[in-house]
């Protein structure tokens, strides 16, 4: 884990160099740089690198304070140092080539003499171009700064075909993606758990990331988990994060302390008279098997007025969980950053955020309580309370 960090904070942190510059670069293409606005982009690119060394590397009796005292700071390199990579560095590596190709040797220009009271025209855009992605990051940072302890409750009514009297309005708290971490710690644990317990759901339901990297986090996820009450107890399944320390190391360490996370498991809850069967899957990435029997199999042979409920942090698996009458995912963030339909959200993931249908057999996608990115722009935290009712028969 920590040669990974090392290599993407080495790259990272050659891209802030290389794009602070080319910054520069254009600046001194056409008339003398601005002297403050060169030492800017250089200190910039500085604080944004010494930043993403000292979150990366920290040691984990630095967390509390990082989260009480530097989450401003954080959110602002994460933000900037997540979009330099994917968008602004590519802009403007090949803006700065299409000016190499089309003018190779052309004359600086002088520099046109502005008012001793304004800038001139090619000064302030200097200062736009230069200055709207670091402002646009810092302007994210404070928003998710802001918004660090918002947190939704959204009610799902989800008919199940078949589902008996006896289960008719049984309630879910469904849970995901707490990323215990840099960014949520316990106090903010605490803000989900008891949002949970004020629920009085029925069950409770966890689906995946309990930890964002390290084990070290691990004990302020269990402490929230093991506050979260309801009737028929509290189930788990692997998130994606959670294999970071090692595959099955977060699984074991749930295991000693009587947490049941399901892999590949299934448990018969026997309630009023009827069974629901709750089944889970661990995170095999993004490229999974697409085989039904994976899903099928996990389940007894169905009897009367069984209720199937699997938890999969990935909804994809929603495409071979035919068998399954709901299936509990997570792992999207709701998008993270959505603008009402329109996001990298919709593109990365076929089921984004919500209630899907298809056949007999309903999807719900947690938004999820934490953060690994510390931004959410159209995507709240939220906690799922899921209420099962038999569907309407045509």
């Amino acid at each position: 884990m920590i040669s990974w960090i090392a290599i993407i904070t080495t790259y990272v942190v050659v891209l802030n160099v290389c794009y602070a510059a080319l910054q520069v670069w254009l600046l001194r293409r056409c008339s003398p740089a601005p002297r403050l606005l060169v030492f800017a982009i250089w200190a910039w690119a500085v604080l944004m690198s010494v930043l993403l060394v000292l979150q990366g590397f920290q040691p984990p009796a630095w967390k509390s304070f990082s989260r009480d005292w530097l989450y401003l700071p954080f959110a602002v390199e994460m933000v900037w140092n997540i979009f330099l990579p994917l968008l602004i560095f590519p802009a403007t590596f090949l803006l700065v080539l299409v000016l190499r190709l089309r003018h190779p040797a052309r004359s600086p220009a002088p520099e046109p003499v502005a008012p001793p009271s304004g800038l001139s025209r090619r000064k302030f855009i200097y200062l736009v171009t230069c200055g709207t992605a670091p402002v646009t990051a810092l302007g994210m940072g404070v928003h998710g700064a802001l918004t660090r302890d918002a947190l939704r409750v959204q009610p799902y009514t989800v008919p199940i075909p078949g589902l008996p009297p006896e289960l008719e309005g049984f309630t879910i708290a469904h849970v995901s993606d707490l990323h215990s971490g840099i960014f949520v710690g316990p106090e903010r644990l605490k803000i989900v758990s008891d949002a949970a317990n004020d629920l009085k759901a029925d069950l409770v339901a966890v689906t995946g990331d309990l930890i964002n990297r390290e084990m070290d986090e691990f004990p302020a996820a269990l402490a929230a988990i093991q506050n979260m009450e309801s009737r028929y107890g509290t189930y788990l399944c692997e998130g994606n994060h959670d294999v970071f320390p090692g595959p099955g190391v977060v699984a074991e360490a749930c295991a000693s302390n009587n947490l049941p996370m399901l892999s590949f498991a299934c448990v018969t809850l026997p309630m009023r008279r009827r069974r629901l069967l709750l089944a889970g899957l661990p995170w095999m990435g993004h490229e999974f098997p697409a085989k039904p029997e994976m899903v099928s199999n996990l389940f007894p042979a169905r009897q009367e007025g069984d209720v199937r409920i699997l938890l999969a942090h990935h909804p994809h698996l929603f495409d071979i969980a035919g068998s399954a009458d709901l299936v509990l995912s997570g792992h999207t963030h709701g998008g993270q950053i959505m603008f009402g339909d329109i996001g990298l959200g919709r593109l990365r993931f076929k089921y984004c955020s919500g209630l899907f249908q298809r056949d007999n057999t309903s999807l719900l996608v947690s938004n999820g309580c934490g953060d690994w990115f510390p931004c959410r722009i159209g995507a709240p935290a939220e906690i799922g309370l899921v209420r099962l009712t038999a569907a309407k028969t045509a």
